[in-house]
C-alpha cells in the first residue's frame, strides 16, 4: 500500500481547505520555534493550531518533535527530541538567556503581573555583571547583537515599538513568557545550578537551550 502526504492528511477529516494549510504553518513552527497569539504577525496561524492541535502534534511525532503549549502566555513552541534540530548559542548567548530568566522570574514574583514584565537595558547589563563577573562585561556591540538576535526569536520586545539601543540604560525591554519555555527551570535550586554551571566556564563553549530550528529566527 503506497502512501503520499494527501493520503495522510485525508485521514485527519479535516476539511481540505485546511489540509492546504499545514505544510506552510509546519514549516513556520519549525523554521521560528515560537507561535505567539499576541502578535499580530502570528495570531492567525496560533489559532490554526490550536483549532488542529492533535493533528499538528500528531504529524511532528513522527519526525521526533513535540508541540508544547503555554496556556497562560498563549505560546506554541516546538522542540526535537534529538539533538540535531536544536539550535546552539555561544556561552554569551547562553548567559543572557539565563538573565532574561532570572529577571523574568524576579519581576513576576515580586509584582505578582498579570502580564509579561518589563526591565530596563540597565537592569539587564547589571544582572550580567552580577552573574558573570565585570570580566565578562560585554561591549555594545556584542550587547546589541546578542539582544537582536533574542528580539528575533520573540523573547524580548522594546517598549511602544522603540528601536532596541544598548546605549540607553533607562530603554525598556517586555520580557514575553517564551524566555520561560526556552530556558524550562522549574524551582530556584535549578535556576541556581545554572548560574554555577556558567559561573566557572572559563572558555567560550557552546550551550545549548532548549529551541529547535536552524536559525532561530521568527522575522520580529
Amino acid at each position: 500500500m503506497s502512501f503520499d502526504a494527501e493520503t495522510v492528511l485525508e485521514s485527519t477529516a479535516m476539511p481540505e481547505k485546511a489540509r492546504r494549510g499545514i505544510p506552510r504553518v509546519m514549516n513556520r513552527l519549525l523554521g521560528q520555534t515560537f507561535l505567539y497569539q499576541t502578535c499580530e504577525d502570528d495570531k492567525e496561524d496560533y489559532y490554526f493550531v490550536h483549532r488542529h492541535r492533535a493533528v499538528f502534534a500528531a504529524l511532528l511525532s513522527i519526525a521526533g518533535f513535540k508541540l508544547l503549549h503555554d496556556d497562560y502566555h498563549r505560546i506554541f513552541q516546538v522542540v526535537s527530541d534529538f539533538g540535531y534540530c536544536r539550535q546552539r548559542y555561544k556561552l554569551d548567548e547562553s548567559l543572557m538567556i539565563v538573565v532574561l530568566r532570572k529577571l523574568y522570574e524576579e519581576q513576576a514574583e515580586q509584582l505578582n503581573l498579570a502580564t509579561d514584565p518589563v526591565v530596563t537595558i540597565g537592569e539587564v547589563r547589571e544582572e550580567y555583571r552580577t552573574i558573570t563577573g565585570k570580566e565578562r562585561d560585554l561591549g555594545v556591540g556584542q550587547y546589541e547583537a546578542i539582544l537582536r538576535r533574542l528580539r528575533r526569536l520573540g523573547l524580548i520586545e522594546p517598549l511602544d515599538g522603540r528601536s532596541l539601543d544598548v546605549r540607553d540604560s533607562e530603554a525598556r525591554l517586555r520580557l514575553h513568557g517564551s524566555v520561560k519555555m526556552i530556558l524550562p527551570v522549574q524551582t530556584a535550586e535549578e535556576m541556581e545550578a545554572w548560574l554555577r554551571r556558567y559561573r566557572v566556564t572559563e572558555e567560550e563553549s557552546v550551550a545549548e537551550v532548549r529551541q529547535n530550528g536552524r536559525n532561530g529566527s521568527n522575522g520580529r
